[in-house]
Order: C-alpha cells, then sequence, then structure tokens
C-alpha cells in the first residue's frame, strides 16, 4: 500500500535556502517540473535550460493547482499568483530540486543502491528492483532518469513506506557523478562496467574510468560492489577501503559467480555461487552479456540484505522489460525482431554481435545498425571495427542508417563482400518496407543504434505480433 507524501512549506524552505514570497499554503504533496503532469495540490519547479525556461508556465501551473512554486526570480504578473499558492524564491530552481531532494532522502532514511556503468546501468537497475520487489518497499528510478535533475526527481517520487531506493546515475563530464552522490548519499555503489561510452566527451577509456569511479570515492563509508572481470573495475576494487562484495565469472573466491550455460529464445541457463550456496536458474533475459548485469544484481541483493537463498530464487522471475532493451518481438509471419535501440556504443554492438553469433535460429539472420553517437574522433574507426565484427555472421541482408555508414562497409568489406547492403542517412520507410518483404518465419533480424537515430521507425508499418509499447 501506498506511503503519505507530504513536505512542509518550512521543510522547502529549510531545504532549499529559499524566502518565502507567500504562505498560502502550509504544505505540497509530490514535486513536479512539468505542467503538463497533475499538479493539484503540488510543488512546481520550473528549471531553466538553455534553449527553455520552465518560468514562462509558472501561471499556467498555478491555474491547474499548484499548491506552491519555487522560482528564481520575480516576475510581476505573479504577483496575484501568491494568494493562490506559495511561492519560495531561490538563487537557482535546479539547486532547489537537488536541495529538496537531499533533504527528502535524510528524511525518511532510505536505503540507496546507486548505479553507473558505461553498460548494463539501466538493466542492472530493473533486474535489481525486480530481486527486491518480494522483500522491501522499493522505489527505483524510471527509465533513464540518471542525470542531475533525473535523480532528484526520482528520491523525491518515493513516499514515506518506501525502505530502498534504487537508482540509476549517468554522465557525460567528470564531477557529473560525485554531484549526483552528494544529493543521493547512497549506502550501496556499483560500476557496473567500464566501456567507450562517452568517450568523445571525456578523451579517453582511462577519463571515462576515473568519471565512473566517483561513485566509489564520494561514498567512503558505502558498501562497494565491484566487477572484478573488469580490467578498469577490478583497479578500482585495489583502491577501495570499504567494504566490499565482488563477482565474476572467472575469478574465484568472489561473492557472487554466474555463467550461462546454454542460451536460445527463451532465455539464458545460469549456474554458478552465491556466497557459497551453489544453484542454477532459468533466467527469461536475451544475450550472455546480461550474465554481467545479474552478478551486478546479486550482488547489489545481497548489499541490501538478501540472503542468497532468496537471490537465487529471485533471479528466475527477472524478465527483460524496459523499451528498447533486448525486446523481443514477434512477427504475424512468425519472424521475429530483437529490438535493442534504446542506446549504443562499441561495446554493446559488440556484445549484440557476439550473441547472434551465437544464436541457433530456425531461419536466417538480418541486421539494421543505426549510428553509435558521443565518440568524437574515435566516430569512424569504431563504426569500421564494428564492420568487421558484423562479417563475421552469415547476414542475408544490412541495413546501417547514419552518417558512418561508409566506415562500417569499409569495415565489413576488409572481411568479405557485403550481403545485400543497404544504406541511408535516417530511417526510409522505403527500405523499411524491402526488409519487411525479404523476412520469412524463423528469421530474426536485429536492430541497434544510438537513441537519437529514432530506429523505432524502422517498426512503422511492420505487422507486430508482440507490441512494442510505448516509449520512455
Amino acid at each position: 500500500m501506498a506511503g503519505s507524501w507530504t513536505c512542509t512549506l518550512d521543510e522547502l524552505v529549510l531545504a532549499t535556502g529559499g524566502m518565502a514570497l507567500s504562505k498560502t499554503h502550509a504544505s505540497f504533496s509530490r514535486v513536479s517540473t512539468d505542467t503538463r503532469d497533475d499538479l493539484k495540490g503540488r510543488l512546481f519547479i520550473p528549471l531553466k535550460g538553455d534553449k527553455f525556461d520552465a518560468h514562462d508556465f509558472v501561471t499556467q501551473a498555478v491555474e491547474k493547482g499548484a499548491a506552491a512554486v519555487v522560482v528564481q526570480n520575480i516576475r510581476e504578473e505573479w504577483r496575484p499568483l501568491f494568494a493562490r499558492a506559495s511561492f519560495i524564491k531561490v538563487g537557482d530552481t535546479l539547486q532547489a530540486l537537488q536541495g529538496l531532494a537531499r533533504f527528502w532522502r535524510r528524511k525518511h532514511k532510505y536505503k540507496v543502491i546507486a548505479i553507473t556503468g558505461s553498460n548494463g546501468k539501466t538493466t542492472t537497475k530493473e533486474f535489481t528492483y525486480a530481486l527486491l520487489k518480494p522483500h522491501f518497499r522499493v522505489h527505483a528510478s524510471k527509465g533513464s532518469f540518471n542525470n542531475h535533475w533525473g535523480v532528484p526527481l526520482s528520491i523525491l517520487a518515493a513516499d514515506s513506506s518506501h525502505t530502498h531506493l534504487v537508482l540509476e546515475m549517468g554522465m557525460n563530464h567528470a564531477g557529473e557523478i560525485w554531484k549526483l552522490c552528494a544529493i543521493a548519499e547512497p549506502d550501496v555503489s556499483v560500476v557496473t562496467t567500464v566501456g567507450r561510452a562517452h568517450i568523445g566527451e571525456l578523451g579517453s577509456q582511462a577519463n571515462v574510468a576515473q568519471a565512473k569511479e566517483e561513485i566509489y570515492v564520494a561514498t567512503p563509508k558505502a558498501t562497494h560492489v565491484f566487477n572484478v572481470d573488469n580490467e578498469w573495475t577490478m583497479r578500482m576494487q585495489t583502491r577501495s577501503h570499504s567494504k566490499q562484495i565482488q563477482f565474476s565469472s572467472f575469478r574465484p573466491k568472489v561473492d557472487v559467480s554466474l555463467r550461462a550455460q546454454k542460451m536460445n529464445w527463451d532465455g539464458l541457463e545460469i549456474s554458478g555461487t552465491i556466497q557459497g550456496v551453489n544453484g542454477q536458474a532459468s533466467v527469461p533475459v536475451l544475450g550472455r552479456h546480461n550474465v554481467v548485469n545479474l552478478m551486478a544484481a546479486a550482488a547489489l541483493g545481497l548489499a541490501a540484505g538478501l540472503s542468497p537463498a532468496a537471490v537465487w530464487k529471485g533471479l528466475g522471475a527477472i524478465t527483460d522489460s524496459a523499451w528498447g532493451r533486448n525486446q523481443m518481438l514477434k512477427l504475424q509471419n512468425g519472424g521475429r525482431v530483437l529490438f535493442d535501440a534504446y542506446n549504443a556504443n562499441p561495446d554493446s554492438v559488440h556484445a549484440l554481435i557476439k550473441n547472434l553469433y551465437e544464436m541457433e535460429i530456425e531461419g536466417r539472420k538480418f541486421l539494421i545498425l543505426g549510428d553509435m553517437r558521443e565518440l568524437g574522433e574515435f566516430s569512424e574507426a569504431a563504426h569500421e571495427e564494428i564492420g568487421e565484427k558484423a562479417a563475421a555472421i552469415p547476414f542475408e541482408a544490412v541495413w546501417f542508417i547514419g552518417a558512418f555508414a561508409k566506415s562500417f562497409w569499409k569495415g565489413f568489406e576488409k572481411c568479405r563482400p557485403a550481403p545485400l547492403p543497404f544504406s541511408s542517412a535516417q530511417v526510409e520507410a522505403g527500405i523499411a518496407k524491402k526488409f519487411l518483404d525479404l523476412l520469412r518465419a524463423g528469421d530474426l533480424v536485429a536492430i541497434k543504434g544510438s537513441r537519437g537515430m529514432e530506429l523505432e521507425h524502422v517498426l512503422d508499418g511492420w505487422p507486430l505480433a508482440t507490441p512494442l509499447g510505448s516509449k520512455p
């Protein structure tokens, strides 16, 4: 049963360091930054970006029933609204949101689990939530609410009945994870992997690792969960002096060790040891790469208070459910679509290609790839490398969508002639139709690319027997 959510105006002033311009309502229920939400009785915090300023919607927020508003300037047109809603003036509304989230986290003494990594952080978050949900009142950040405003909103979405928060933390630049940890004050921290995501912004994989390691350095009193199969996170482990839980598929004497014994349409058959308890489980998730995410979730479950037996039992109930992440969709003609286009970087595309290589299917294999973004000067080489990897699989046809098609095909054709090659700058309905016409019962087409490529539009008009669902 849901708990209560009420914050007083005095608490808001204390948390934000603001000044009350009016005290029409002494409290509010919930927080919103979007006037499209139901604002009745809520606090509205207008955020200001480079290209927008939600202060322009303050009047609309009050008209929709907001009980309180935090603003960082005063407009004359708002003065008549002071009689309808409490107004608090602050120096910066984003900092006010973050300060209120820190206050809320401390007030309710949640056990906070923080997850970052180049790959798998959202999937690990979902797996961890699934493990904890039968045992605790747990709240998890929705979608990829993992940045400077998403993390505070995720904390503020929890109510008084919750005991555990599972938060995803993303970054594009050094210092961002540190700041998110200062807001969330995690009790448990993990870096799932360090790869080449965001290498374009940070310049090297070593810089990516240093930025990710902030989640450990900023939380010296937390339990640190380590992937000791990844060379970068293994180095982090040697520098940590906090309580540790380690996971690995290959190293002995770790807390969690799992391996996939079998992979098919139905998922993974895994076996291994969790804190000395041997076991096996059938997990309905696709892809051998998910073993890392399952081990991370299992280790986080232990850190949160689950017994090894409870973790083993919970692994079998985990499913792939997040939009655009390893979604297996059925076509009405009996073919299948592996839709994994929420995001992409070289490591995640390598993992997909490896899974496709290992997966035995009744029919033929097809591939649709889009640009991997945020790689900067490494973009051409990375796409060429992906082309070489893709050439190892006898795809019936391949369609590359984006600006780096030339680099991809250069790599591919180093190894063998391209099979039915298609290229386009963006999704084109005509090519999508040609691809659909090629597919028969038993065939598999995998779709992967960065979120900005909007590859879901490939499926516009495709006769899906399994719905794609609503994008986050």
